[in-house]
């Protein structure tokens, strides 16, 4: 990862207009739109130094972070441009509250009000084409060789299911990654499995184009020597929350993977698609990014149903 200082050095610095015409671009695609009542016009209006749009037949006011993930932040625009634009390197509530100023508490709810838009886009954009499927656990094979000994200790074995879109070169394309007792997993924690073969159906069913309908996946087999695609994205996905953040526990494990998957996918388009998806997807509460942890359950990584296994890959 890049230094400090570099990360200061090439940090742009955004002015307000400019932000304010690409957040307008991202809510309202195809011209303004009034959230009531639909009409494409409305007169400017500026109260208590915000700009407000006042449509022109309703009469209705919004703002621009209005039914945005930004709404009720007092964070000013250009800050969040500059979380937007680090969060292309994927850095830790430390660092950007010290880059951009602002207090760690402030920091973390950017992060993950950013991450919870993420992780919208990422429901939106099923896999398709050809599909490969990897079973693995975070905090444990992949732990020990990465991560340093208070991780060791701290982190326990969470299921974790990997899926990928592959070119015909071997590239990967699109990547999921998805905590198995996590809210975006297979909702079967509470019962008795004992295998990862429902385990693997359900993020099919879930996360590809077509569910099992769709036809096969290949189901690659775990462990860290794997050279596919899908081997090195997953353990540069592990390598980077050791890392970056010293390890991730449970209770937020999803949302981190979907920022580095959305990072993978989007590549040069990183920052267009982030501020598309701060003016597409609605605001989380607080108290909706602090919500309870799932169970964590012991997988065997089997899937016969809808996959061909292959051998030998690495």
């Amino acid at each position: 990862m890049p230094s400090r200082i570099s990360i200061r050095d090439s940090l742009p610095v955004y002015k307000e207009d400019d932000c304010e015409g690409a957040l307008f671009a991202a809510k309202w695609p195809h011209g303004f739109r009034c959230p009531r009542c639909a009409h494409p016009c409305y007169y400017g209006v500026s109260s208590r130094n915000r700009r407000l749009f006042e449509c022109r037949c309703c009469r209705h006011q919004t703002s621009l972070t209005a039914g945005t993930v930004l709404e009720g932040s007092r964070t000013p625009l250009t800050k969040w441009f500059q979380a937007m634009y680090l969060m292309q390197i994927g850095i830790s509530a430390k660092l950007l509250a010290e880059l951009i100023q602002v207090t760690y508490k402030t920091a973390w709810l950017i992060n993950h009000k950013l991450r919870h838009a993420i992780g919208q886009w990422d429901r939106d954009r099923p896999l398709d084409g050809a599909v490969q499927l990897l079973g693995e656990y975070y905090g444990y094979e992949y732990q020990r060789q990465l991560g340093g000994p208070n991780a060791q200790g701290t982190l326990k074995p969470q299921p974790v299911m990997a899926g990928a879109s592959i070119d015909e070169t071997g590239q990967l394309v699109q990547l999921k990654i998805k905590a198995v007792d996590g809210p975006e997993g297979d909702d079967m924690a509470g019962r008795d499995v004992t295998d990862g073969e429902e385990a693997a159906e359900r993020f099919v069913q879930k996360h590809v184009a077509g569910g099992l309908a769709a036809g096969s996946a290949t189901m690659l087999p775990s462990g860290h020597h794997g050279r596919t695609a899908l081997h090195l994205a997953w353990r540069d996905a592990v390598r980077w929350l050791s890392w970056t953040f010293g390890g991730i526990g449970p209770k937020h494990l999803q949302a981190y993977l979907n920022e580095f998957g959305f990072r993978l996918s989007s590549r040069s388009a990183l920052l267009a698609d982030l501020i598309e998806c701060c003016g597409s997807y609605r605001k989380i509460t607080y108290r909706g990014l602090v919500g309870t942890r799932s169970g964590i359950r012991p997988l065997m990584w089997r899937y016969r149903g809808h996959a061909r296994h292959e051998r030998g890959a690495g």
